[in-house]
């Protein structure tokens, strides 16, 4: 009989941010050899809590009275989340805070990146721990236009076309980059090149240049990927980021921001941003064949990172 784990998500069909994507993909994978629930006055194994999702410290305390183990993958609220949730308390990020008091009823913790790990031991954490990277799923974000019995690999940018410089957020929080695209939106001029933007914008914000789309459904999101030839990701302090997981998947080289995570995820699938996109786009040119090259084995899949979860899954399982 397979072991049932309880996760506290609740599913969105649609477009609805890249950790509803992650979550989607890592449950389609565990389903292959256990039973997933999302209610949690159910019987079942353990538990797999992802941040503070539809869960409270009171939760958490029923969960472990239970006798069932926990493992929960933490996520930092320094630019994610409320206001009231990313305010700091004594130095401490309130959604981390609550986060940190879990420890004493969980058996393990998973960070999505060393940045993370490293910013909650300096709020105070002190367990169980693993540090794994987000993975995309592999059968929608890929090097494929057509992933069916006729694979058609994606086209890639020659110097004879336009270049195709793609912008994602799903968030309108200030936190994301908005305000270093919007420069570049009054003051970069464009050439042979395109910049697109898919996500929700700040009020504030309307792009006079920069082709503005809506959020996308995944598959929608995959094909605009695949017919882009770079991510620009200027988001800050991001605990790892599901954007450029995706893209990296689907072949983008990456010019970020150099903050939080994303030189931890990115490594040498693209370049920090230099604050001069001229520069970083003539680099990005010059090292296109490399970068694509490297994007190819870089692993941020889900059929690699989904092991790693249901390692830990089985280590607390039997004891």
């Amino acid at each position: 009989m397979k072991k049932k784990i309880f996760i506290n998500r609740k599913e969105v069909r649609g477009p609805w941010g890249g950790e509803n994507s992650f979550m989607g993909a890592l449950c389609s994978y565990l389903k292959k050899k256990y039973k997933i629930t999302t209610d949690i006055k159910s019987n079942f194994d353990i538990a797999l809590i992802n941040a503070l999702t539809l869960i409270t410290l009171e939760d958490i305390k029923k969960i472990h009275e239970r006798g069932i183990p926990i493992i929960h993958r933490k996520t930092n609220f320094i630019a994610s989340g409320s206001e009231k949730i990313r305010r700091k308390i004594n130095g401490i990020i309130t959604g981390d805070k609550i986060q940190i008091d879990f420890s004493r009823y969980i058996k393990h913790s998973i960070f999505q990146s060393n940045f993370s790990y490293e910013f909650f031991q300096s709020e105070g954490f002190n367990s169980n721990y693993d540090i794994i990277n987000n993975g995309a799923d592999e059968h929608i974000f890929n090097f494929y236009l057509r992933n069916f019995l006729f694979k058609k690999k994606r086209k890639f940018w020659s110097p004879h076309d336009k270049f195709k410089l793609l912008i994602v957020s799903w968030s309108s929080n200030q936190m994301k980059g908005f305000k270093e695209y919007d420069s570049i939106d009054k003051s970069y001029n464009l050439e042979n090149e395109e910049i697109k933007f898919v996500g929700n914008l700040p009020a504030s914000i309307e792009f006079k240049k920069i082709i503005s789309l809506k959020p996308q459904p995944k598959k929608k999101l995959a094909k605009i990927y695949k017919n882009s030839h770079a991510l620009l990701f200027l988001g800050k302090y991001e605990t790892c980021s599901n954007t450029i997981t995706e893209a990296i998947n689907c072949g983008l080289p990456i010019i970020y921001e150099d903050s939080g995570s994303n030189s931890e995820v990115v490594k040498n699938c693209g370049i920090p941003y230099s604050g001069f996109l001229k520069k970083d786009l003539a680099f990005i040119k010059s090292n296109y064949s490399n970068l694509i090259e490297n994007c190819k084995k870089r692993d941020l899949k889900i059929s690699l990172v989904a092991p790693k979860y249901e390692k830990i899954i089985e280590r607390y399982l039997v004891q």
